[in-house]
């Protein structure tokens, strides 16, 4: 007996989540697929989804394909769908919804299952359990095993809505640029962000922070989760974070440093301690891109600072997975854990910068990440030599990490404020020699440090050993940053236990980049 051939699902125009097309040969290459047509504004699409949407993983292990297909903007689609607890694909129809009119759409919600061959081997039209459980036992005899069907608790029958293919195009035009969504909002309950309003990062944005270079360009893991950082993954978190796209290079150097293993990224990142990511920039690009190396150099106001620093931190908590209170254990972390970047007064400094000491020449632009605590604000007006000036800077870092915890290998950052640097200046200081008289300055007997936390060392020194603060002199980092008036410098405590390093890299002056 000859039978009637199944007619073929029509192609697909609609857009997913991710970057490939979505399409019917795609969708059934595991078996079959199960395309579920619903609207925003319809209760019994709404009930279609809540009910259907524990079942779809088990589905999807089985071969069967779930697919929500909404006539709503995808923003639409992705929330609607989180909140219903829907667990298939999720895809979005531009109007004048032209997948809804291929299939000959009058209602929805409106399940239509689709055969290996891509063939339509059955529909249901609204909400109506019977068939929706027989049009499952069909896939079921597609794939040679047993999925659970629809539940049966009422009502097993619900007409559905108006799909928008039974409406006139120029209305559902009308009705599509009518949907407003809240945008942060959205963002926040996807979970984009560090818990401040974000960028969406669309594609036309990502694409234009990209500035030409290939997204699909590893740079690495990130720790703790190991997610990828692709450059598009990268330039979605400069996005979010409100980069201007000449940031960029800066952020792609920030994260290359980081996520170096030197760097101990993972340690940083899941420890109790408070200690984020200081990103240091010299060079030329400072100026390039507006970067604040004076008044309020570690505070707010400068969108280069602030949004380069935020854009590594939403790298490493959306990418690496270390969100606080999950992977991220920090006891209280910081507010520099928020996304923290500062420019060396390169002009203003006496000595030589930051990337010039670490190996660079003057002319290149480089990045560097050091592990670090909250800034502690140190005030001396009062100084009028070099030795009294020193002395007060380091003593005032005797307690940063813990007070007896002595000596600390890793290193202190201290931001000389120009009316302090200007002193060292006029007396001929170098850097070197401010660095080892701090280094000599701050010792104290063992006997004094052996209350509370303290190192083995202290407990195998004699009690009278005069123990230094830092392992060596060049655990002390000298930057030049701040104000012309006012004389307030700052340190920053290390991160310790964990053996990192300090990680430069030089800022790409060739873009786009390529590999």
């Amino acid at each position: 007996m000859l039978t009637e051939p199944l007619p073929r699902a029509p192609a697909l125009s609609v857009r997913g989540t991710g970057l490939d097309q979505v399409t019917i040969a795609g969708l059934t290459a595991g078996g079959c697929a199960l395309l579920v047509f619903v609207s925003e504004e319809c209760p019994t699409s709404a009930m279609a989804l809540r009910r259907l949407g524990p079942l779809c993983l088990a589905w999807a292990e089985a071969g069967l394909s779930a697919v929500a297909v909404f006539e709503d903007p995808l923003e639409v689609a992705v929330r609607v769908s989180r909140r219903l607890g829907w667990a298939g694909q999720v895809v979005a129809e531009d109007p004048p919804v032209e997948t809804s009119r291929a299939y000959g759409l009058v209602s929805v919600p409106t399940a239509v299952l689709i055969d290996g061959d891509g063939r339509i081997a059955g529909r249901v039209t609204g909400w109506d359990q019977p068939a929706l459980a027989g049009l499952i036992e069909a896939a079921s005899a597609l794939l040679g095993t047993r999925l659970a069907g629809p539940p049966a608790g009422e009502p097993l029958h619900k007409p559905g809505c108006s799909s928008k293919a039974a409406i006139d195009p120029e209305l559902v035009a009308a009705m599509s640029s009518a949907v407003g969504t809240d945008e942060a909002e959205e963002m926040f309950e996807r979970g984009w962000t560090d818990g401040l309003p974000v960028i969406p990062p669309t594609t036309e944005r990502v694409e234009a922070m990209l500035g030409g270079a290939d997204g699909g360009v590893s740079l690495g893991p990130v720790p703790p989760a190991m997610g990828e950082a692709t450059l598009a993954r990268v330039a979605a978190c400069a996005v979010l974070a409100g980069c201007r796209p000449a940031y960029f290079p800066v952020v792609v150097a920030a994260a290359r440093a980081a996520l170096d293993p030197a760097f101990n990224l993972h340690g940083q990142a899941v420890t109790t301690q408070p200690a984020g990511q200081l990103v240091v920039v010299n060079g030329p690009v400072r100026e390039a891109i507006g970067l604040n190396s004076g008044m309020g150099a570690l505070g707010p106001g400068f969108r280069a600072n602030l949004t380069i620093g935020r854009a590594l931190r939403l790298l490493v908590t959306l990418t690496g997975g270390a969100m606080p209170g999950t992977l991220d254990r920090s006891t209280l972390g910081h507010m520099g854990k928020v996304g923290f970047c500062i420019a060396e007064d390169e002009e203003t400094s006496p000595w030589e910068p930051l990337h010039v000491e670490r190996g660079f020449a003057a002319g290149q632009s480089v990045v560097t990440v050091i592990g670090g605590d909250a800034p502690l604000s140190i005030s001396d007006h009062r100084s009028r030599t070099p030795e009294d000036l020193a002395y007060v800077l380091a003593w005032a870092a005797a307690s940063t990490w813990s007070t007896n915890w002595w000596p600390l290998a890793e290193p202190s950052v201290f931001v000389i404020c120009p009316e302090h640097a200007e002193m060292f200046r006029s007396a001929g200081w170098t850097k070197q020699r401010l660095r080892e008289f701090m280094f000599e300055a701050v010792h104290k007997p063992a006997r004094e440090l052996r209350r509370g936390e303290t190192t083995p060392f202290v407990h195998a020194a004699d009690p009278d050993a005069q123990v230094p603060k830092w392992a060596s002199p060049e655990a002390i980092v000298l930057l030049v940053a701040g104000g012309e008036a006012g004389r307030y410098s700052a340190v920053l405590g290390p991160c310790t236990g964990m053996g990192f390093q300090i990680v430069s890299r030089e800022v790409e002056s060739r873009w786009p980049l390529t590999t």
